[in-house]
């Protein structure tokens, strides 16, 4: 009984390992460089709402409508407190991981 057991659990083993590398080959067909460059970019650095809100902040206040400056400097203002509640990026939490476990090696040698 443990011989074809054995046997069933190699076979399982060999098909996954087969079905792994022909999907990873699939995968590395389909993807470019620069595809996984930009998906990499965009989980590693965020799009940032604070940007956006403080580049349509300075285009209205810099027109010449008297009107816009007050939504203006609103947007703008609103734009650096927006900065600040931001969600921490992969790379920040990273660094920080970095930093930490420095700290830890150092305090225990």
């Amino acid at each position: 009984m443990q011989g074809s057991q054995g046997k069933k659990v190699l076979a399982s083993s060999v098909e996954s390992a087969s079905r792994l590398a022909r999907d990873k080959s699939a995968v590395g067909r389909n993807v470019t460089a620069a595809t996984a460059q930009h998906h990499v970019d965009r989980l590693t650095k965020p799009g940032s709402l604070s940007g956006s809100m403080k580049k349509a902040g300075i285009a209205l206040i810099a027109t010449p409508d008297p009107f816009t400056g007050v939504p203006g400097v609103a947007l703008l203002a609103s734009s650096f407190v927006m900065k600040k509640k931001e969600p921490a990026t992969l790379g920040n939490l990273a660094m920080e991981t970095r930093k930490i476990l420095r700290e830890i090696q150092s305090l225990s040698l």
